[in-house]
């Protein structure tokens, strides 16, 4: 059985980035369960295929974006409201600490790859959006008046 992981990083690939929502590069890893890793790439997506965008928008289709295919999602920073959207999608979230993307992997593999509890973790909400949520929209559990 083969699994599909997406983890955010910078654009060289080499460092866990630390926010989900608005990351544009993504290092993708196909991990055989009996042979392991298979297969790695580092992929760009543009700014409206950003997760943020993409899990605003209802009419997503998660077969047609490589990120949402995926089974995991490993991150250094996301809401519990996109952690819950992508669970919908069929996407496991997680916040871990390893900052190099190989390691999580191969910690993964092995099963000693720490999660972080998202509900305890101080999320920094960034105000610099440029879009306008309306009122009372809840983005990412936190609420805009």
């Amino acid at each position: 059985m083969k699994a599909q992981v997406a983890v955010t990083t910078n654009k060289n690939g080499d460092k866990v980035a630390e926010h989900a929502g608005h990351g544009v590069y993504f290092k993708i890893y196909t991990i055989d369960e009996e042979n392991g890793l298979e297969d790695a790439k580092v992929i760009k997506v543009d700014k409206s295929e950003t997760l943020h965008n993409l899990l605003h928008n209802p009419q997503t289709n998660p077969e047609d974006h490589e990120v949402l295919r995926s089974q995991i999602l490993l991150t250094g920073s996301i809401g519990m409201g996109a952690i819950n959207k992508l669970a919908r999608m069929g996407v496991r979230a997680y916040i871990i600490e390893e900052k190099n993307p190989d390691e999580a992997i191969q910690q993964l593999i092995n099963g000693t790859l720490k999660a972080i509890d998202p509900n305890t973790v101080p999320h920094h909400h960034h105000h610099n959006h440029n879009h306008e949520h309306g009122d009372g929209h809840d983005c990412n559990g936190h609420h805009h008046d």
